[in-house]
């Protein structure tokens, strides 16, 4: 699954990266130690480069057993970053998929990366990246069953923790920002075994969002917990979505 997230270069500038997420799971690839890559000249994402990005990543798939492990857009620049079994006829291959888009200016190369760090270590997301990720779907499925995301309402928020004492100090010190218990829960399976549903009332722009979840996500981790995110209901109506 391509998603996609902001980060800030060093000049706090937000730049915008694209990362096939599901190939954590098996990264890195024994049968695909090479990293291939393709700048091409393009100042945003339009429809053009993204007719141009599906030719080229299911071409490099079908020739060559490549598969798509990144895309990052800065500095006028669309960077293409693939794995594949080998490097050669990647150079050809990839021309020739320019050609029939009407060229690009570009650069290019390959290197062996058997660890696949260029995706573990700058593609894919950290655990910031993760959640503006699942708050975006989040807030994609409010906006289209018709929400006003200005409007306050009830949202609960979902922390768990490895000892009870951890999880009541994160209670006592979110309660002074306005966060109250609305339900205990716990899963001796696991290493986080002491959860707690958080409920607030607070409206959820993107902005705010951003916001709430982050400090969330650092009150639990201050406690040595997880924050795995949130849910709410439809502004002035019962159905919730999350």
């Amino acid at each position: 699954m391509i998603e996609f997230y902001e980060l800030l270069d060093d000049e706090n500038v937000p730049y915008r990266c694209d990362i096939e997420l599901d190939l954590i799971e098996e990264a890195p690839q024994e049968e695909r130690p090479w990293l291939l890559w393709l700048f091409v000249k393009a100042d945003s994402v339009t429809e053009a480069l993204e007719t141009f990005s599906s030719d080229l990543i299911a071409t490099l798939h079908t020739s060559l057993n490549a598969v798509f492990a990144g895309r990052v857009m800065k500095e006028g620049w669309a960077e293409f970053y693939f794995y594949a079994p080998q490097s050669k006829r990647f150079e050809n291959i990839s021309s020739e998929v320019m050609s029939l888009h009407g060229g690009y200016v570009y650069e290019r190369g390959s290197s062996k990366d058997t660890k696949w760090e260029m995706y573990s270590d700058n593609l894919y997301p950290d655990a910031y990246g993760l959640l503006s990720i699942q708050n975006r779907h989040t807030i994609t499925a409010l906006v289209e069953a018709g929400d006003e995301l200005s409007l306050p309402r009830e949202v609960e928020h979902y922390l768990f923790f490895q000892t009870k004492s951890s999880m009541e100090r994160a209670i006592a010190q979110l309660a002074s920002h306005g966060y109250a218990v609305k339900d205990y829960a716990t899963d001796d399976e696991s290493d986080y075994a002491y959860g707690v549903v958080l409920l607030k009332i607070e409206a959820i722009t993107p902005d705010l969002v951003e916001e709430t979840t982050t400090s969330l996500y650092e009150s639990a981790i201050q406690e040595h917990g997880l924050y795995e995110g949130w849910s709410t209901v439809l502004a002035g109506e019962d159905n919730g979505a999350q």
